[in-house]
């Protein structure tokens, strides 16, 4: 079914440029071969190689191999594989992913019957016609190699790429990053690190029990919060304070208002962590350890979310107790406090209609209406109230067309969002991604191109078609889990952080867009899994807005764009980068003020120009990062890649910079 809400799709689609290249690739197994036999020596020779021969461990002896025809543009070449090289690559694609079609399964004694060889030959040409669909696993650089499609075809690479590139990166040196806000007018960047080793959390637990004959308990930090600044008119950030609690940090955010300006964030022990943004302001202090903590705000159970009202200054916390406490930061006074029908797992708050949207371990969104206090529940998403076992793990919202975007063990599922004026309202659900293997950590809309990114356990970031219904690009974009993105539409830019300690910013390919009335914006889907229902006439009008990627806050992402008038750093593709104030305002670090240097940047005629966009390729590269890429299970060296060096932050300097002297590269060094 399509779905339709009020302007067609071919106005919008022709012109927006989509993330990868459309491949046309066709694979199947021709033919097999039985290779080797016995070397005919002596009997215990041969009764070696016998044995070798049926051991799938063992590289060496007889073997099969699989004759794999690929046909592209119309020419068609034959490639070599033997079984263990599929399974190296299924692997290496379900870490990139979100889903691998199913392969035959590997044996430890090798058969070489006709049955089941012809039956490994079917499943394993049934394998290659899926993949070869995906548009996601054509755009892995895997599976090209696998194919030779760079060796066969010499003018791949000439062919238009839209590929995301990394531009920046920041390193947290002790914890792995559990959330970060960001505020690219003013250049605040605020990551929340939090140990997430289960047997090193219960080291510190233990280190940190006061024994009889000390003075005080040694008390180590097991999560931090650090403030960073961007440069003016450059992806460079240097830290400016540090703030560490013994208790885990779930979530933060950045509230830079005029009067109360402070990063916060939420704390396993159920209190909310402060950092000031100017030491004139301080919070009070309280809690274990003496660390600066909000009044009055104390939850039983651990804080999940935190979210912000701009105007009224309204802080929302939710903890898994299922209370939702919202404090007034103005009068230092608790405004209500409600609970939530199951223990909330994300929340994300809608600023010009002061609507909050709150996601449930029991798979259901609560949306309040927060123009009046107490707050009021206005809807349960879906209206049916059904209770599921898969809790809603990611959640984003786009205020311009009413549309929420949620994340299980489900799938990825899209919702309509309707609130009337008599203060009701319900959802009706737009369309379901299922073919996802796991859960994503977090979600995020990109309503330029109308696309959702989202973030694994894997470490990579997916990359789905809102149009086709089905994932599109895949970015491996980290070692380790993925914990919260965030999209800023304007410059196409996507910050995404992870349990590997490193926050990186990836720019993505640019777009040719006419401009629309805000007045015929609406909402389409087609190609998802449709539940027979029509959801013309659906589209919000008491949530709708223009969105830019800023305003709607969440406890993985967003900012207020408060009044606060401190440093400005400014994202240079915004074109608001100013210079940086020589009294800093900021708190200092409590460990000298960073974790390192600031990677040099590359030399620019203009200082005020932002960084280069077209990547300039280089064979044996990984086409993210920069680095060597590793050889495949192919045995084929990487594929071209840009060889444009992200801006790093908090790392060592690499062997190539060593010995040079340039003012630049001592930039961040401790004196």
């Amino acid at each position: 079914l399509q779905f339709s809400c009020g302007w067609p799709l071919e106005d919008i689609m022709a012109k927006v440029q989509k993330v990868g290249r459309e491949l046309d690739v066709t694979a199947s197994v021709d033919r097999y071969e039985v290779v080797g036999g016995g070397s005919g020596g002596d009997v215990l020779g041969s009764g070696l190689e016998a044995v070798k021969a049926r051991v799938s461990f063992i590289s060496s002896g007889q073997h099969v191999d699989y004759h794999v025809r690929v046909i592209f543009e119309g020419k068609y070449w034959t490639v070599t594989r033997r079984f263990n090289e599929f399974a190296a690559l299924s692997d290496a694609l379900s870490k990139r992913l979100a889903s691998v079609p199913e392969m035959p399964q590997k044996s430890v004694v090798r058969q070489f019957s006709h049955e089941y060889l012809e039956a490994r030959k079917s499943g394993l040409t049934a394998f290659l016609r899926e993949i070869c669909k995906r548009r996601d696993a054509l755009n892995c650089r895997e599976l090209q190699d696998f194919l030779l499609l760079m060796q066969r075809m010499p003018h791949f690479f000439d062919i238009g790429s839209p590929e995301p590139v990394q531009s920046a990166e920041v390193q947290e040196s002790t914890f792995g990053i559990a959330d970060l806000d960001y505020d690219p007018v003013q250049g605040l960047l605020v990551l929340g690190s939090t140990d997430f080793s289960w047997s090193s959390r219960v080291d510190t637990k233990i280190t940190n029990i006061k024994m009889p004959w000390e003075k005080k308990a040694p008390n180590l930090p097991s999560s931090q919060m650090s403030l960073w600044h961007q440069a003016p008119s450059e992806l460079r950030f240097e830290m400016q304070g540090v703030s560490r609690f013994t208790a885990s940090i779930s979530c933060v955010l950045l509230a830079a208002s005029r009067d109360k300006a402070a990063c916060l964030c939420g704390l396993s022990d159920g209190t909310i962590g402060v950092q000031p943004l100017r030491p004139d302001r301080d919070a009070r202090t309280g809690g274990s350890g003496g660390v600066s903590v909000l009044p009055l705000v104390r939850h039983t159970s651990a804080v999940v979310a935190l979210a912000l009202d701009d105007a009224e200054q309204w802080l929302f916390s939710a903890s898994s107790d299922k209370a939702i406490i919202v404090f007034d930061m103005k009068r230092q006074m608790i405004q209500c406090e409600v609970q939530a029908p199951a223990a909330p797992t994300k929340m994300l708050y809608c600023q010009d209609h002061r609507k909050l949207f709150t996601a449930t371990k029991s798979g259901v969104v609560v949306v309040w209406d927060t123009s009046f206090m107490p707050m009021q529940k206005l809807a349960t998403i879906p209206d049916s109230g059904f209770i599921s076992n898969n809790p809603i793990t990611a959640m984003d919202f786009d205020a311009q067309s009413g549309t929420l975007f949620t994340g299980s063990k489900e799938g990825i599922i899209l919702w309509a969002v309707k609130i009337n004026d008599n203060a009701r309202g319900w959802g009706r659900k737009l369309g379901h991604v299922s073919n996802i293997a796991s859960a994503p950590n977090c979600l995020a809309f990109l309503p330029s191109s109308r696309e959702v990114v989202a973030g694994f356990a894997s470490g990579a970031v997916v990359i789905f078609d809102v149009d086709r219904g089905e994932p599109s690009y895949s970015i491996k974009a980290h070692t380790d889990g993925v914990t919260t993105l965030r999209w800023l539409d304007a410059p196409r830019r996507l910050l995404t952080a992870s349990k590997d300690k490193t926050m990186k910013i990836w720019d993505f390919p640019s777009m040719e867009r006419a401009p629309l009335d805000s007045s015929s914006l609406g909402f389409q889907s087609q190609g998802f899994q449709s539940q027979g229902y029509q959801s013309q006439g659906y589209q919000s009008q008491d949530i709708g807005r223009s969105y830019d990627g800023t305003r709607t806050r969440s406890s993985a992402s967003g900012y207020g764009g408060g009044s606060y008038a401190g440093p400005a750093g400014g994202d240079p593709l915004l074109g608001r980068g100013a210079s940086i104030p020589q009294n800093n305002s900021f708190p200092p670090s409590s460990n000298g003020g960073g974790y390192g240097y600031n990677a040099p940047l590359s030399r620019s005629s203009d200082p005020g120009s932002a960084p280069s966009r077209a990547p300039v390729y280089d064979p044996g590269r990984d086409p993210h990062t920069g680095e060597p890429a590793p050889l495949r299970a192919s045995g084929l060296s990487g594929a071209p890649a840009p060889t444009q060096r992200p801006h790093v932050v908090g790392a060592k300097p690499s062997a190539a910079l060593a010995h040079d002297d340039s003012d630049d590269d001592l930039a961040g060094w401790a004196n």
